[in-house]
């Protein structure tokens, strides 16, 4: 029997298992281009001039380090890609990855291939087949956004490279998925690799690079970052069609090393083993809480260090932004109209809160579904079956969520402005923003119960937790752009709540959404005690 027999079977096995998360990010994530591109008549209205709007963002190294280097922002075309592409390309980048992982790391883990491989069914199949859905994906990706932005109105040629610059950002993170998939054991590890130290070390790299400028002597560096040839392809701007081959070679190296280092394990293993544990458990290990820091202590010190690393980075930008400001007016009023508030200071560092608000909730909701990971896998069903109770089990992971979750948002509040607080020596400005992101903590509460009520009643759809920390992304990142109905950009966790000090403290809305959020969390509890484990 080949290693590749029952290929097929894989394939259509992993497209009915996973074809809702594809479609959800494919449609996600293609309508960002032609739903930017039109609103560009408000950004730049029809016979003015874009440059005297756009030759100070095309050269300021805080745009640059947030969106990229600008090639060709004068079109309508190079500014939508300038504006959208890298962040699609960026998030296509986690579709990929995420995707691979949990067709191949996550159901070996579950169980399933170890049924399926009892069958005729070779050793490469599952990968081989999870590798084909990923690239269907990123292909699919790729035609869709050409066709909708072709559609609305830009040029097809730069429409075609602007969905291909995205979507092979997708296949290296599928290669890198594979790659992560046969070195770590478990999937939680596999993902945490390839969003922590991938995806957010080319991010880090990518914004030091390009926020130095196009004249800076180590900007050929560019060329070494996966997550910048997207950008490189430069779509609406001569494109470099050559560009792309860098993606697709690296992708099929990866590809290739994954299936050699497939062939080098052993099923249910990976090539990095964890090592021994302690002959006997500390006393704090002694029941469900001291297991749950066990397991995600790890998790909880990894994303307090990178929100408090990324939020303090954002914070120097904005240091750059005011000399840049300074020298051409015209940017910060155009920034001024785009962030709703007339304190260019205020408004940025209130949005940029907002956006690590969601990147918070994600630990949340990552760490809280530990819980379930552990009920699929048998051990919770190990851990009742002793004196631990449901509610000593479940609570144990869910303080740990909520509470890790709160002391890094308001880490994120309190390390934002430290640049800026030590440039100025005013550091009220520190407990300024500490008491913006504890005015928005409600939000981060609403999202821990949200996934604990889908945890407690409803463990498969738990899931769904993703698409309102993605709607709530979409509304924080691009609302500004479209003309939006204020109630539907509202409908987020953080859309009723003060904005401390844009906005007046509203107490009321402070009160309900605490009170919902107790609620959903309460009503998780009792869910997850009165239902059959596992599911």
């Amino acid at each position: 029997m080949s290693t590749l027999t029952g290929t097929g079977l894989m394939l259509r096995l992993a497209l009915r298992r996973n074809w809702l998360f594809w479609t959800l990010w494919i449609l996600g994530l293609a309508c960002l281009m032609p739903l930017t591109s039109t609103q560009y008549d408000t950004i730049i209205p029809p016979g003015t001039d874009p440059r005297a709007t756009l030759e100070p963002l095309r050269t300021n190294p805080s745009m640059l380090a947030l969106l990229g280097p600008a090639f060709d922002i004068y079109t309508k075309g190079g500014f939508v890609f300038w504006r959208v592409g890298g962040f699609a390309g960026m998030f296509a980048g986690l579709m990929g990855g995420f995707g691979i992982i949990r067709a191949t790391r996550a159901e070996e883990e579950e169980g399933r291939l170890e049924l399926l491989r009892s069958g005729a069914v070779g050793r490469h199949a599952p990968l081989a087949g999870a590798l084909l859905l990923s690239t269907l994906g990123c292909v699919l990706l790729a035609a869709v956004t050409a066709a909708w932005t072709a559609a609305a109105g830009l040029p097809l040629a730069g429409s075609v490279a602007g969905g291909a610059a995205i979507a092979v950002e997708g296949l290296v993170f599928v290669g890198l998925g594979a790659v992560c998939a046969q070195v770590f054991e478990n999937s939680r590890s596999a993902r945490a690799w390839t969003l922590g130290l991938f995806w957010g070390g080319m991010l880090l790299l990518r914004m030091i690079v390009d926020g130095a400028g196009p004249d800076a002597s180590y900007t050929a560096l560019r060329w070494a970052i996966p997550l910048e040839w997207g950008m490189l392809v430069r779509p609406f701007s001569d494109e470099r069609w050559w560009v792309l081959l860098l993606p697709l070679g690296l992708s099929l190296a990866l590809v290739a090393l994954a299936f050699r280092l497939e062939s080098a394990r052993d099923h249910l293993s990976g090539l990095r083993q964890s090592a021994p544990g302690r002959a006997e458990a500390p006393g704090w290990m002694n029941g469900a809480w001291g297991l749950a820091w066990r397991l995600q202590r790890g998790a909880l010190l990894g994303w307090l260090a990178a929100v408090v690393v990324c939020s303090a980075g954002i914070g120097s930008i904005m240091s750059q932004m005011d000399q840049s400001i300074a020298a051409n007016p015209q940017m910060g009023e155009m920034l001024q109209k785009m962030g709703g508030s007339a304190n260019l200071q205020l408004s940025f560092y209130v949005a940029m809160i907002a956006i690590m608000g969601t990147v918070v909730a994600i630990m949340a909701a990552s760490m809280l579904a530990r819980l379930r990971t552990e009920e699929v896998r048998g051990h919770a069903e190990q851990m009742l079956a002793t004196v631990t109770s449901r509610w000593s089990l479940a609570l144990s992971h869910l303080v740990l969520a909520l509470g890790g979750s709160c002391l890094a948002f308001l880490a994120v509040g309190a390390s934002m402005p430290l640049v800026q607080a030590q440039r100025q020596g005013d550091w009220a400005l520190v407990g300024q923003y500490f008491r913006t992101a504890a005015g928005l903590l409600p939000g981060l509460w609403l999202v821990v119960g949200i996934a604990m009520l889908l945890i407690g009643w409803l463990p498969r759809l738990t899931s769904l937790v993703w698409a309102v920390l993605g709607w709530t992304l979409f509304c924080t990142w691009f609302a500004m752009l479209f003309d939006l109905p204020g109630w539907l950009v509202r409908l987020q966790p953080w859309g009723h709540l003060a904005h401390l000090p844009r906005d007046p403290m509203d107490w009321t809305a402070f009160a309900v959404e605490t009170a919902l959020a107790l609620a959903l969390l309460v009503l998780g509890l009792v869910g997850y005690r009165r239902r059959s484990i596992p599911a």
